[in-house]
């Protein structure tokens, strides 16, 4: 059985569209220049981190502390540079989550070390 999509993104939503056949994510993503506070779960050190963009299933930020694929993070938002709405919901950035580490990457051409880094959401509790 094979599966076709016929996705058209909608035209004028700028950073929103997203080509289904070039991009293997499963929500679309939006830019964001939050500030976080990321530490490894159930440790008491956090780190500055910068939102890249966001999704319904994650995101991508930037840090200076390599994360182990695999780890289990805790994610708090520090700053939102918004007018919008302060919620958590779908459309949202998540203000708190707890996120697996599924990728990290040393950024090139950066004076000090800096890593780009893919976090999945885990599921809530409700």
């Amino acid at each position: 059985m094979q599966l076709t999509h016929n996705f058209q993104p909608e035209k004028g939503r700028g950073d929103l569209e997203m080509d289904i056949h070039s991009d293997k994510r499963a929500f679309e993503r939006r830019s964001c220049n939050a500030l976080i506070a990321l530490s490894y779960f159930n440790q008491a050190n956090s780190y500055d981190a910068k939102v890249q963009n966001y999704g319904m299933g994650g995101m991508c930020l930037q840090s200076k502390l390599f994360l182990k694929p695999g780890a289990t993070v805790c994610i708090r938002v520090r700053e939102y540079p918004s007018s919008g709405a302060l919620q958590d919901s779908a459309d949202c950035l998540r203000w708190m989550s707890l996120a697996e580490v599924k990728w990290c990457n040393e950024l090139p051409g950066t004076e000090s070390a800096s890593y780009s880094v893919g976090v999945k959401y885990q599921a809530q509790p409700y």
